[in-house]
């Protein structure tokens, strides 16, 4: 097989080893679970948006909270990314709209300061994590990866891996 062969996907062949948490669908497709970037710097969507990539998500981009809002409402989120302030209001916003959908996702807050009084503050909110940027490469990658993994290994064992 060529990579013109319209059949062939040199990636779709190793996504299930390199993230067990794909499922496929009756049709042999995959289902990419879909990460959320909230933030209004565009620099800072792509870099965050390549790590949701690379985790094994499909990143969806939101500049605010309203358009956070939007995104919850109209798709399955399975993890948010946000930053600590937004021009709409700040990551707390964000966890009561996440709390509140049918199935919370859970969000990692990334913040310039770093500071411990906000790192609690966010994780007693109920962020998954709270991240300090510049970040270390892998380490979004590394935290989005192991809750996914960890997820639906929780859901198998259930039953129900959806």
């Amino acid at each position: 097989m060529n990579d013109t062969d319209t059949n062939y996907s040199p990636s779709a062949s190793h996504l299930s080893e390199v993230f067990p948490y794909l499922r496929r669908t009756t049709r042999g497709r995959f289902v990419v679970p879909n990460g959320l970037v909230v933030t209004p710097d565009y620099n800072m969507r792509g870099h965050l948006g390549e790590a949701l990539l690379l985790s094994g998500t499909a990143p969806l981009f939101a500049a605010s909270i309203a358009d956070a809002a939007h995104h919850l409402a109209t798709s399955p989120i399975h993890v948010i990314v946000c930053e600590h302030r937004l021009p709409d209001g700040d990551y707390s916003e964000l966890l009561l709209l996440a709390r509140a959908s049918v199935s919370p996702p859970p969000v990692v807050v990334i913040s310039p300061t770093g500071d411990w009084p906000d790192y609690f503050d966010a994780i007693d909110r109920g962020a998954y994590d709270f991240l300090a940027y510049p970040l270390i490469p892998g380490e979004l990658q590394r935290i989005v990866s192991t809750y996914l993994k960890l997820n639906f290994e929780a859901a198998t064992r259930l039953g129900n891996p959806d």
